[in-house]
C-alpha cells in the first residue's frame, strides 16, 4: 500500500508531462495562461486571499493555489421587473425601471458586496421606488418623473460608490395605472380641452366686439344709416315684398329726414321698401 502513495503522484506528473509534450498549447492555454480582453479585468486569489488584479492581455494563473473572478468593464443594463406600488392617494400602480451601470473598480465590486452587486443594486432600487411612490399622489408622480429619476440615480450612486460601480443612468420605464384611473384621467383631459376651447372662443368674441366698437366710432351717421338699411335687406333676403321696420329705424329716419331737407320718415320707409323690395 505504501508504494501507491508514491505511484499516484508519479503517474499524475508523467501523465501531465505526456499531455504537455503531445499538445503543449492545449495544456497551457486555459490551465496556466489566460487571456483577458481589452474590456476585461480579473481579481486573482491566492490560497483564498486577494492577491492581485490582472488584465487585459495574457496572464499566468498558477493552478490549484490560485483562482480568479473575471469582470466585464463595459456598460450593462439591468431590467428591474415591474412591481406593484401604492401612491399617497391610494392608487395601485405597476412600475418597472432600467439601470445602466458599469464596474470601475473590480476589487471593490468583488470584496465589498456580500452578494452579486447587480442583485444588491436591483433590490435597493425596488425599495426606493416603493418608498418614493408612497410619498406622492398619482398626478405628482407623473408630473415629476424626471426629478424622481435624478433622485433615484443620485441615491443609488451614493450607495455603490464603495462597491466600485458607476451608475451611468437610471429611469422609470413604465407606469401602469388601473383601467378606471386611465378612464378618469382621459375624461379630465377631455374636459380641460373643452374648457380651453371655450376660453379661446370667448377671447375671440371679445376681440371682435372691441374691433367693431372701434370701427363704429369712426363711421358717420349717414354711413351707419346705410349699413343699417343694408342689414335689414339681408334679414329680409327676399322673403317678403314689404319690410316692417323696427322702432329704431323710424327714430333714425326722423333724424336723417331732418338732415336732408325735411324729408319725412314715411317717405324714407317707402323708398327703402321700394328699393329693398326690388332688389329681391
Amino acid at each position: 500500500m505504501i508504494w501507491m502513495l508514491f505511484a499516484v503522484p508519479v503517474i499524475l506528473i508523467f501523465g501531465g508531462l505526456g499531455l504537455m509534450i503531445r499538445s503543449p498549447k492545449q495544456f497551457i492555454i486555459g490551465r496556466l495562461l489566460f487571456e483577458f480582453k481589452q474590456y476585461e479585468k480579473a481579481v486573482v486569489y491566492r490560497f483564498g486571499k486577494y492577491h492581485r488584479t490582472v488584465g487585459p492581455g495574457w496572464h499566468l494563473i498558477i493552478p490549484v493555489i490560485e483562482s480568479f473572478v473575471k469582470y466585464d468593464l463595459r456598460t450593462e443594463a439591468i431590467d428591474v421587473a415591474a412591481q406593484e406600488v401604492i401612491t399617497k392617494d391610494g392608487v395601485k400602480l405597476l412600475i418597472d425601471a432600467i439601470i445602466y451601470l458599469r464596474v470601475v473598480d473590480p476589487v471593490k465590486a468583488e470584496l465589498e458586496v456580500e452578494e452579486d452587486y447587480r442583485k444588491a443594486i436591483e433590490a435597493h432600487v425596488k425599495g426606493r421606488i416603493r418608498n418614493i411612490a408612497g410619498t406622492v399622489d398619482i398626478q405628482e408622480l407623473y408630473a415629476n418623473i424626471e426629478e424622481i429619476n435624478k433622485q433615484l440615480k443620485k441615491e443609488t450612486q451614493e450607495l455603490v460608490d464603495a462597491w466600485g460601480v458607476e451608475i451611468v443612468d437610471m429611469e422609470l420605464q413604465t407606469i401602469t395605472p388601473p383601467p378606471e384611473v386611465v378612464e378618469a384621467l382621459q375624461a379630465k383631459e377631455i374636459a380641460e380641452r373643452y374648457k380651453e376651447a371655450a376660453r379661446e372662443e370667448a377671447m375671440t368674441t371679445k376681440i371682435r366686439i372691441n374691433a367693431l366698437e372701434e370701427a363704429a366710432g369712426k363711421l358717420s351717421n349717414s354711413t351707419l344709416s346705410y349699413l343699417y338699411i343694408k342689414a335689414l335687406k339681408d334679414v329680409a333676403d327676399g322673403k317678403a315684398s314689404k319690410i316692417i321696420f323696427p322702432l329704431e329705424f323710424t327714430k333714425l329716419a326722423d333724424k336723417i329726414g331732418g338732415g336732408i331737407g325735411g324729408l319725412k320718415k314715411e317717405d324714407l320707409e317707402a323708398l327703402a321698401n321700394k328699393y329693398l323690395g326690388a332688389a329681391k
